[in-house]
């Protein structure tokens, strides 16, 4: 789990979920859990893509 937190990639998709929570005058921490939610799914969706 380390490996995938901390490792590199510009996570895009969590910023905008967050970038997105500003718009709308949500704050950061209600929309963090989202951001997460959406890097999980991506990372699920690239490990998933290279299974045979």
């Amino acid at each position: 789990m380390r490996y995938s937190v901390c490792g590199g990639g510009k996570r895009v998709r969590g910023i905008l979920t967050l970038l997105a929570s500003q718009v709308v005058d949500g704050p950061w921490s209600d929309a963090l859990p989202a951001a997460c939610a959406v890097e999980m799914v991506h990372s699920y969706s690239l490990i998933h893509d290279d299974l045979p």
